[in-house]
């Protein structure tokens, strides 16, 4: 992984990445990956769930709490994340030459973020929002 990183980044960026201050933000970004792992497979099992009380003709248990729940943390604290990260880890921590690379880095972050909160969203109403049983 650092191979890639050494040929992405400049030099002068990639000292004390993993090491003197990217420890927090990396643990961050790890329980991130986590939960979003976590999120996903939770709604697939929920979505089975559905699935299976639609054929043998049973009403599905009443998650809809749950899944507002999950989903609007996914909207609220990732964002939130980025913003803190950019306006007061970067600017304390961070090194100016490396801006765009960060900058470039948080864009790539928040298209991810859009795409999960579009997969979840579809994943969790989906049923709901094209009225499909």
């Amino acid at each position: 992984m650092m191979f890639l990183l050494a040929d992405a980044l400049p030099q002068a960026c990639m000292a004390g990445t993993f090491h003197s201050k990217g420890g927090i933000p990396l643990a961050i970004t790890i329980c991130g990956l986590v939960v979003a792992v976590f999120s996903l497979a939770k709604g697939l099992a929920w979505l089975r769930e559905e699935v299976l009380a639609d054929r043998i003709g049973h009403t599905p248990p009443d998650r809809h709490a749950a899944k507002g729940w999950l989903l609007g943390a996914w909207v609220l604290v990732p964002p939130a994340w980025l913003f803190i990260e950019d306006v007061f880890l970067f600017r304390l921590f961070g090194k100016a030459e490396c801006f765009a690379s960060f900058q470039y880095a948080q864009e790539i972050v928040f298209r991810g973020w859009f795409v999960l909160v579009a997969v979840l969203t579809m994943l969790y109403f989906g049923r709901t929002i094209f009225g499909r049983k």
